[in-house]
């Protein structure tokens, strides 16, 4: 990242951007607070001044008039769809520092270069491949304001003396991308965003802005609790992407697997640029190698062990397409924003819906026909499941780490945890989990960064306890998921339609014409079977009850099955005659 961000070019186009905040502050209406601006800007304007831009894709006027006004918003825009100008035109308007979390270290970078192409660069990046000298001189320019724009993760912001330098600042916005990753219900949950509503709190609740790209309604509910914003208004665009072809080939080994792809890819996309996903690194090299030996495709291998700089180097040959396909596991995706990427395979069967219309929605931003291409067999679902098995912490496990800590409770710099991890011999990620919900129940501390202690009041507490209940719930829902992902594959219907009720959007054209099933309809002049066989007495959103499951939200519906997300069953697929609009009451 330093290379991206040197404190001495991070204010270049400052001078520019003070005269602009001068004038701005102008049409601040009096007596409103300084993070609500009048709304009678030609924001088309400023579009056009700052980005070169002439015109708003789908949704992001509404979302930055409803920031420029002190609105705390959730936008839920489809992948491509523009999602970083939501908030990079307001902080630029809005004088102040605007605060962004962002989630991955690469996804930081592209936007830092994006913004220096547009000739703003008084903008950071604070993430762990700073210096320690890089890191102090960041820190002194952030206390000595002017910046626009600082990029933090957020792991960053469970530092506390880091958030005691930011309550100095002004911030009329604290914006958090990829905002799923605070759902316990997302497909991506990082337990360090749990810690956002409580910064946004200490620093006096600025006008907060969520992005995602993959937001189910139960997701979107979520978020805007944990971020302590309720009354939040859902700006819903573009889940449907016409462009892109969805198809699901079924297959019995990997050498099918191949033969298929080996077709594809002969078959009009030789020469295209594409990523292969696969759900392991052994087999991003098995496809690489097939792809190299036997089709001559040129292709690099991409995944979260790779050194930094061997990351970086296929990024950029990708970016400048001298390789023409990556093969990758899911590392590789956020922040490739390239508009013409023809296709998306799917070698291996992924975890979720909303993962998997992520990934395939990196084809095609250029508006232009492309293909999103699932592989799977039934054997797929053991790697998911054994993903799943990785995540959620039991009893014991919990038990361990906070007993660590209670053992070295007398260390005046608390526990690392890179110690945490020698001494309880857990995964990573599982760690982080325990750690996240300790914290969050008010068991431990963090008393800098990376490390942890209890806080002084835990000991006049002994006695309480941790309530695993919620992981366990999140267990099955997520295993519901990867169900959910099978009935894609297995669908004869339409599949853009089942993607778009998966997300909580109706759509009741009888025939998509860009999936293999309609498209297949369509070959057999039967272009109106899935409106027939869509035929059923609820809709999407509909509320329902279930003698076991309790009460539940209609996700899907299709001839007499009904598909149903229950808050601590998951997604239930049942007949239509086993749900009602009714609570069942028993005598």
């Amino acid at each position: 990242m330093a290379d991206s961000a040197i404190p001495g070019t991070a204010c270049r186009g400052a001078e520019h951007l003070v005269r602009e905040s001068v004038r701005l502050r102008l049409l601040f209406k009096e007596g409103q607070p300084n993070n609500v601006m009048s709304l009678d800007i030609d924001l088309h304007e400023a579009l056009r001044r700052h980005f070169g831009y002439e015109r708003f894709q789908s949704g992001q006027e509404e979302v930055i008039r409803r920031v420029l006004a002190g609105k705390d918003t959730l936008a839920i825009l489809a992948t491509g769809a523009g999602k970083s100008l939501c908030y990079q035109l307001p902080a630029l308007m809005l004088p102040g520092t605007t605060i962004v979390v962002s989630p991955l270290i690469a996804l930081m970078k592209d936007q830092l270069d994006m913004l220096a192409d547009a000739g703003i660069g008084d903008s950071i990046a604070l993430n762990s491949t700073l210096t320690e000298d890089e890191e102090a001189s960041y820190l002194d320019l952030i206390g000595r304001g002017g910046l626009k724009l600082i990029y933090v993760t957020p792991e960053r912001l469970e530092d506390e003396a880091f958030v005691d330098v930011l309550k100095r600042l002004h911030i009329p916005l604290f914006v958090v991308d990829e905002a799923h990753c605070i759902s316990q219900w997302g497909h991506d949950f990082r337990p360090a965003y749990l810690n956002l509503g409580r910064v946004i709190s200490a620093l006096g609740h600025p006008t907060v802005l969520a992005l995602t790209a993959t937001a189910t309604p139960a997701v979107r509910e979520d978020i805007v609790n944990q971020l302590g914003i309720p009354q939040a208004k859902s700006i819903v665009r573009g889940f449907d992407r016409p462009n892109l072809v969805y198809e699901v080939a079924r297959t019995s080994s990997d050498d099918e697997k191949m033969r298929v792809l080996r077709g594809k890819l002969n078959a009009g996309l030789a020469d295209s640029l594409g990523i292969v996903y696969t759900a392991t690194i052994k087999n991003t090299y098995a496809v690489a190698e097939y792809l190299r030996d036997e089709l001559g495709v040129d292709a690099d291998v991409y995944h979260s062990k790779l050194q930094k700089a061997d990351r970086d180097r296929v990024h950029d040959r990708f970016m400048s397409e001298h390789c023409k396909v990556v093969v990758a596991t899911n590392a590789f995706g956020l922040g490739i924003d390239k508009a013409n990427i023809r296709f998306v395979v799917h070698y291996d069967l992924p975890g979720s819906v909303e993962a998997y219309t992520q990934e395939a929605g990196r084809a095609g931003r250029d508006g232009a026909e492309s293909l999103c291409l699932l592989l799977y067999r039934q054997s797929d679902t053991r790697v998911q499941n054994y993903f799943l098995t990785g995540k959620y912490p039991d009893v014991e496990e919990v038990q361990k780490v906070y007993g660590t800590l209670q053992y070295f409770e007398q260390q005046d710099n608390g526990v690392s945890l890179s110690d945490l991890r020698k001494i309880s011999q857990l995964p990573l990620t599982k760690l982080k989990v325990i750690l996240a919900l300790l914290k969050k129940g008010g068991f431990i501390r963090n008393l800098s960064k990376g490390t942890y202690s209890l806080p002084p009041d835990i000991k006049k507490r002994p006695n309480r306890s941790l309530n695993l209940a919620s992981y366990e719930t999140k267990k099955s829902y997520d295993q519901s998921k990867l169900a959910m992902m099978l009935q894609y594959c297995e669908t004869r219907s339409c599949r853009r339609k089942f993607i778009l009720n998966y997300f909580g959007e109706e759509y009741d054209a009888p025939n998509c014409g860009a999936c293999d099933n309609c498209r297949a309809a369509l070959a057999r002049g039967d272009a109106i079977t899935f409106l027939e066989r869509a035929a059923s007495d609820f809709r999407i959103s509909d509320v329902v009850y279930h003698p076991k499951f309790g009460q539940g939200t209609v996700e899907r519906a299709e001839r007499d099955l009904v598909t149903v997300l229950f808050p601590s069953h998951g997604y239930k697929t049942l007949l239509s005659t086993a749900v009602s609009r009714e609570e069942q009451r028993i005598a």
